[in-house]
């Protein structure tokens, strides 16, 4: 074999140069920058899953709030008399306020069960039909919510009369503490 004049020697160099240039690019760095791009989108992905679970967090706060006022809105503050009573108190109130005559209004039992207890009770208004309707639209709603488990409607012998007989048994669900 002969010996490689300059010019080829520096070829020789350039290219053994290149094939290391290749082999470290190929062996070291193209894995490095893979591994780089996959941990990038790791980080990404747990940076997306972080902000919804954030998100999730903030929204389950604001459900623990929200349970929170539901909670003090129904909860049981006294015995089962003192409610009844504060209960029977609130009826009349409202009937107050719209200037309707109770002409019958008595408590039922009070059914308990584990979690909650019924109160209900048992009423007789003798007004007119828009009154009626305005009474009962009133306490359905906040801050009383009651339900009406039962209505009846009697306009009787009066039937040139605008006003009805209306018997109503209104109950409210508390939360025993």
């Amino acid at each position: 074999m002969r010996k490689f004049n300059t010019r080829e020697k520096n070829i020789a160099v350039v290219c053994a140069f290149l094939i290391f240039i290749y082999v470290n690019y190929i062996g070291l760095i193209k894995p490095l920058q893979d591994k780089l791009e996959g941990l990038n989108i790791q980080v990404q992905t747990k940076q997306a899953q972080l902000t919804k679970d954030q998100q999730r967090i903030q929204k389950a706060g604001a459900l623990g709030n929200e349970y929170e006022d539901y909670l003090a809105r129904f909860q049981q503050s006294g015995s089962n008399e003192q409610v009844m009573s504060s209960i029977l108190s609130e009826i009349e109130g409202v009937a107050g306020e719209l200037n309707l005559l109770i002409s019958d209004l008595k408590p039922n039992r009070v059914r308990a069960s584990d979690y909650y207890n019924q109160f209900s009770v048992s009423l007789t208004i003798d007004s007119d039909f828009n009154d009626i309707m305005h009474f009962l639209y009133n306490l359905q709603n906040q801050p009383h919510s009651f339900d009406v488990e039962e209505v009846r409607f009697d306009k009787g012998p009066r039937r040139q009369s605008s006003s009805i007989k209306t018997r109503l048994i209104l109950g409210k669900t508390l939360i025993p503490k």
